[in-house]
């Protein structure tokens, strides 16, 4: 079915449409429009339904290319169908069925009645238990050796493991040097999960050449749920 996210119509599987809302993220939302080029190579890691997928792919049009990384196989196999649904006139999209971290691996996946937190750790702020399973868990530098890709923009929303999976990246980041820009939910709230903290977090930032600014101007820089920009250092 045609649904609107924002300014933009897209085509949805009609049995999710309670998860995409209309004007969810405003700021994430434009940041995707406005610095996702044609031709861009793009990874959407942590992509839940490929909604924020399909709208890179369009950005990047059929010149670009887009790998989105999705560790739950219900969630991946509707962001195909979403994919599918929105091909036309898009950028290919490459779904990998994986969790991002910083070494290659088989790790527990949590999952839960609400889909959007499901993580490599248990969830802090859901009610109910969670089902275990196995699942892959891939770099990103894994990825863009195996693919012959170097990404020049990478949005994430890992649920807590953003760090680790940054450090899987540190390769694909100098290759991309200041073409590069990374857009990254925070999720403080789950850190001590993966043994993160604030200071971590920075020093993890510092490590990997970047610096940091919130999206929003003016807001803290590590907030429940807020965004991040992340570039490469002078």
């Amino acid at each position: 079915m045609p649904w609107r996210i924002h300014d933009v119509s897209v085509r949805i599987d009609p049995r999710v449409r309670h998860l995409v809302p209309h004007d969810s993220e405003p700021a994430l939302f434009r940041f995707i429009q406005e610095h996702v080029r044609p031709r861009e190579v793009v990874m959407d890691v942590g992509s839940f339904l490929g909604i924020y997928a399909v709208l890179e792919a369009r950005r990047a049009g059929p010149g670009g290319r887009v790998v989105a990384v999705e560790p739950t196989a219900w969630s991946a196999a509707l962001a195909r169908r979403h994919i599918a649904f929105n091909a036309e006139g898009a950028a290919p999209v490459t779904v990998i069925d994986a969790a991002a971290g910083d070494s290659p691996r088989r790790a527990t996946f949590y999952e839960y009645d609400e889909p959007y937190v499901n993580s490599l750790a248990e969830a802090v702020d859901v009610s109910g238990g969670a089902t275990n399973r196995s699942v892959e868990v891939i770099t990103i530098d894994q990825v863009c050796d195996q693919l012959g890709i170097v990404p020049t923009f990478v949005r994430m929303d890992v649920q807590g493991a953003e760090f680790h999976a940054l450090r899987g990246a540190r390769k694909t980041i100098r290759r991309a040097g200041t073409r590069l820009k990374i857009i990254a939910e925070m999720h403080p709230q789950c850190w001590p999960s993966f043994a993160m903290d604030e200071a971590s977090a920075c020093d993890t930032i510092a490590s990997l050449g970047l610096v940091a600014e919130p999206l929003n101007p003016g807001t803290a820089l590590f907030t429940r749920d807020s965004h991040v920009i992340l570039r490469p250092g002078a």
